[in-house]
């Protein structure tokens, strides 16, 4: 993290411009030119890179994303752990000679059915310093600095205490994002522009920085909308100890990291809108996290915390009532409890999981359609019949036998459900299986 902190209680991110590209420039160069160097050898060239810059924090930071980027291959193709108890079975004592070595390195390979070459390759293949530079990402110095810049915000974000954002229009999106991160918030409106200000449920009690790592996302999805502003209580290392700064943030910062895309997650990611047109309800717009495209349905999805399922609960009622698909999933960190009903994931929310289990779910629920359709004519003509006292007395008999109460109405000639609800019995359809209450 590169900032700069001044002495009335603010700070600012270091960012890469044009005029500072020979940084990226640099490790580029660096990256470039050791495809095949193992990692230990590009970290020993980055230091001696890190002793000509000025600014050596910078090579360090643009070399880790680097790394990220890359790919990095291990030197070898076989087990490392079970290539080094080979060899320890075989070296109870460590060899003094080149020979020696040879000696052991020979017999592993021919336990093992490979060669000396693999073998000393494989020795190691599992350590981080080991692994091998195989290719460099396509990358402009340009990309890598606004890269750059971006984990330079969100490195500081990390550390945040409370958040407060202005912005003109979207104030209900950006509701949208806080509530399925589960951060508390409260709402300010003026004749220009809304304020929302935000904390982790915690807060109160214990003054840390322990949700930043839920203010990161919010801040990358600002990133997104236009005309807002952030001011930000962050706490970070100072003489002292630990100090709380001011840092600020508004919508010109994408001219330092360009247009920034959420984190993806799932192979299915791609069948995922990540911004939804809104749908309205009874006069008022409700933005959904994400919407996914089922064959010609349009599934709205959001995302909650246990604090706001029973709330968005109602709203996900609403807009099905609407005439509109809606799923609601609700993310649960460590500690916390499902509530009852929900469709809960653990700790983030899963795109593959989601779309199999939304795919699943509307597929069984057309076969289900079409196979109560023929049905339906057959139930109009039994529905013309009423039950009789005896029935009905006889249906009070097998309660709460659903299974019997089924059977003896379809044997008898009715439609089950119609019929039970008729003889005053709730039903519940659990798949296309009936479980009658009173």
């Amino acid at each position: 993290m590169t900032v700069r902190k001044s002495r009335n209680g603010t700070v600012r991110s270091v960012f890469l411009t044009e005029e500072n590209s020979d940084y990226c420039s640099a490790v580029l160069e660096l990256f470039k030119s050791h495809v095949g160097f193992s990692r230990e050898e590009i970290e020993r060239d980055i230091k001696i890179l890190e002793l000509k810059i000025q600014n050596p924090k910078i090579i360090r930071g643009l070399s880790l994303i680097m790394f990220r980027l890359s790919k990095m291959v291990p030197p070898g193709n076989m087990d490392a752990e079970l290539v080094r108890s080979t060899i320890f079975k075989y070296a109870k004592v460590p060899p003094v000679s080149p020979e020696g070595r040879e000696e052991i390195l020979a017999r592993v390979a021919e336990e093992l059915k490979s060669t000396v070459n693999e073998i000393s390759k494989s020795m190691y293949a599992d350590k981080e310093n080991e692994q091998i530079l195989e290719a460099v990402p396509e990358i402009s110095s340009d990309e890598l600095s606004k890269k750059f810049n971006m984990e330079q915000i969100e490195t500081v974000i990390l550390k945040c205490l409370t958040m407060t954002v202005k912005i003109k229009e979207g104030m209900n999106r950006i509701v949208r994002k806080a509530r399925s991160l589960g951060l508390l918030y409260t709402l300010e409106s003026g004749s220009a522009e809304s304020s929302i200000t935000l904390s982790g449920p915690l807060m109160i009690k214990e003054h840390s920085e322990r949700y930043g790592y839920k203010f990161a996302p919010l801040v990358r999805f600002l990133m997104k909308l236009q005309n807002w502003e952030m001011d930000a209580k962050v706490n970070l290392k100072s003489i002292q100890g630990k100090a709380e700064y001011n840092y600020h943030l508004d919508s010109s910062v994408s001219e330092y990291t360009g247009n920034v895309q959420e984190i993806s997650h799932g192979v299915y990611n791609k069948h995922f809108r990540g911004d939804p047109e809104p749908v309205e309800v009874l006069g008022n717009r409700i933005y959904a996290d994400y919407s996914l495209s089922l064959g010609n349905k349009e599934i709205m999805i959001m995302i909650t915390r246990p604090n706001y399922y029973e709330e968005d609960y109602s709203i996900m009622e609403s807009i099905r009532k609407s005439g509109h698909e809606c799923a609601l999933f609700c993310i649960v960190d460590s500690g916390q409890k499902c509530p009852k009903g929900a469709n809960c994931m653990k700790s983030e929310f899963n795109f593959t999981d989601a779309y199999e289990f939304l795919h699943k779910k509307y597929e069984y629920e057309e076969r289900k359609r079409k196979s109560i359709e023929p049905l339906k004519e057959k139930n109009e003509v039994r529905n013309t019949k009423k039950l009789g006292e005896d029935m009905i007395n006889h249906l009070r008999n097998l309660y709460p036998d659903s299974s019997a109460m089924v059977d003896y109405l379809e044997f008898m000639g009715f439609s089950p459900a119609e019929a039970l609800i008729e003889a005053g019995y709730e039903v519940k359809w659990h798949g296309l299986r009936i479980e009658v209450k009173k």
